[in-house]
């Protein structure tokens, strides 16, 4: 999958790029939900998510897809200020290095919500992110997709039923 180190353009948390040796990892089927960041998703049938953090407060969830990509769903304050999740989307997204593209921000839907959304290729390697604001400030939720290109037409459909399966949920 795509390193970190690869997408040194994509400051945001990087608890999702761990190498997946949480301490206090925990396997979820059905909903995961996060009540301090006010949201919950559906983990596809068949597949499971990790959530737990090594340190700090949990923040999402990730699901190993069986081609080997993964779906990251996480919430953060929106600490640069983003006027709109388009502009989040293109600050995530900026490269510098040549050998990657960016696809055109669009909008795209993220349960009720708007959203925006955005590819980078790499190479092999695809990553797709979304973002959308909580209605009436913080935080921000990311959805985000890492997979190669062989397998980005199946990975990009869970990754949509994720999107389509957010909720908003009280705040604990």
């Amino acid at each position: 999958m795509i390193s970190c180190k690869l997408m040194t353009g994509f400051l945001l948390v990087q608890l999702v790029c761990a190498d997946g040796s949480w301490a206090d990892a925990r396997w979820i089927e059905g909903t995961y939900r996060n009540p301090a960041l006010g949201y919950s998703v559906k983990i596809p049938p068949g597949l499971k998510g990790k959530a737990g953090d090594e340190a700090g407060p949990e923040r999402g969830v990730g699901i190993p897809l069986p081609s080997g990509g993964t779906v990251t769903v996480y919430g953060e304050p929106n600490s640069l200020e983003w006027k709109s999740p388009a502009d989040g989307v293109r600050f995530a997204l900026t490269r510098q290095d040549s050998a990657c593209r960016q696809h055109g921000v669009i909008q795209t839907r993220v349960g009720k919500l708007s959203g925006a959304k955005a590819n980078l290729v790499c190479g092999d390697h695809v990553m797709t992110v979304i973002l959308v604001f909580r209605p009436g400030g913080e935080p921000v939720y990311w959805l985000r997709l890492e997979t190669i290109a062989a397998h980005e037409s199946e990975d990009s459909a869970i990754l949509e039923r994720v999107a389509a399966s957010f909720k908003l949920i009280r705040w604990e």
